[in-house]
This record gives C-alpha cells, structure tokens and sequence, in this order.
C-alpha cells in the first residue's frame, strides 16, 4: 500500500494527470488548475514529511476514555 502522507510523486503525477486533463477541458478549465496546484500543494508537504526527522526520546501515550 502506498504512503500517501510521503509519497510526493503520487501527488506529483495526479497533478500532471489533471493538467492534462485541463488542456482538453472545455469546461471547468479553471476550477482543474486550482486542483493541479493543490496536488502540488500536497507533493511539497508530502516531501516536508518524508525528510522531518523523528523526534528521540519517551513518546506521551495517549489519553483512554474510560
């Protein structure tokens, strides 16, 4: 299965795919642009997420309900 939250050449290619698609829209030309450039948007935090280094030390477990 693929990592979506660091796989910044997933998020790379479906951005090519919808300018592509743009290219030959004759409707909704625009509102595929601004979606292109929001998987753009994701590949640039994919890429932050992929190089952020893990923090050291004792990790918080998290709150149970009871």
């Amino acid at each position: 299965m693929t990592d979506f939250l660091t796989n910044a050449d997933h998020w790379r290619r479906r951005a090519e795919l919808t300018r592509a698609l743009a290219a030959n829209a004759v409707k909704d030309q625009g509102r595929l642009l601004k979606v292109a450039e929001e998987y753009d948007r994701l590949a640039a935090l994919a890429e932050r997420r992929r190089s952020a280094p893990v923090p050291a030390g004792p990790y918080a477990q998290a709150n149970q309900s009871e």
